[in-house]
């Protein structure tokens, strides 16, 4: 495991408790705490679903949104 320092891993542990080791997209790896790898699962679930909405049509259109709001909370 070429360029993994152990140390750094027991360090993320003492720190953070449970980590998650994961590699991005250059294949560098990335140590998180197992919250920031829920968070981020967590964004990148919620985009999907806005993106699926948004193939779907389920779309409100932004000026409409506004006024609604502004006529519901008068101001």
């Amino acid at each position: 495991m070429e360029g993994l320092n152990i140390q750094e891993i027991e360090t993320a542990i003492n720190e953070y408790g449970d980590i998650v080791l994961s590699k991005d997209k250059e294949n560098n790896i990335m140590i998180m705490s197992l919250e920031e790898y829920k968070m981020k699962e967590d964004i990148i679930n919620k985009l999907k679903n806005s993106e699926e909405e948004i193939e779907k049509g389920e779309v409100i259109n932004a000026d409409a949104f506004f006024k609604e709001l502004r006529q519901k909370y008068d101001y």
